[in-house]
């Protein structure tokens, strides 16, 4: 079925990486608990999956008209990848967005998980191209997908907070980033592989 499992390993990269997502479930665990937090994740699974959904549709649909499209999608993803890279490398911004972002409803955090980038490249660059091949498939990897989000959350949950209450010692966001920055890149290489 599947040539590589190596998505599973950009899969993580991508889930794991401080985004926009990542800083609200960090944030909503630090301003209203981590119980409140855990109530955010079928919101963000759900977002994820309808809009990863919606591109793959518009990919199908889009395939016998204009062929180009997935070319110009796996280009934009591996351009963003790098961009997202090294805005990572010089940035830190994890405690100015939670300052933002004292209250949240699951609402916002579906829109700004549909909003994301990172579900275009998820459609178009690491999900294998035999996803779309037959609705078995297409509900295998995202089985695959829930089972790497959901560690993925929990961490932000945990781990974010925190960050943001200050008990990690010796690791600032700052650092965080950075390490963010690396692993995003060492671990997207299969997917810039299949690309390239």
């Amino acid at each position: 079925m599947i040539e590589s499992w190596l998505f599973i390993f950009a899969m993580f990269a991508v889930l794991l990486i401080p985004g926009p997502t990542n800083a609200l479930l960090a944030s909503a665990a630090y301003h209203q608990g981590v119980s409140k937090a855990f109530s955010f994740i079928p919101a963000e699974l759900f977002g994820y999956v309808y809009g990863i959904s919606l591109w793959a549709l518009l990919i199908h649909l889009s395939m016998p008209i204009w062929p180009m499209l997935i070319h110009i999608l796996h280009f934009a993803s591996a351009i963003y990848v790098i961009w997202l890279a090294f805005h990572l490398w010089k940035n830190a911004h994890l405690e100015n967005y939670s300052q933002n972002h004292q209250q949240l409803k699951p609402q916002q955090l579906f829109l700004s998980t549909l909003k994301n980038p990172k579900v275009i490249l998820f459609a178009a660059g690491i999900f294998p191209v035999e996803t779309w091949d037959s609705f078995a498939n297409y509900a295998w990897i995202l089985g695959i997908f829930c089972l790497c989000l959901i560690p993925s959350a929990i961490f932000w949950i945990y781990f974010g907070r925190k960050l943001l209450a200050g008990d990690v010692r010796g690791m600032t966001a700052d650092q965080l980033y950075k390490g963010s920055a690396m692993l995003l890149m060492l671990c997207m290489l299969p997917v810039f592989f299949r690309f390239f």
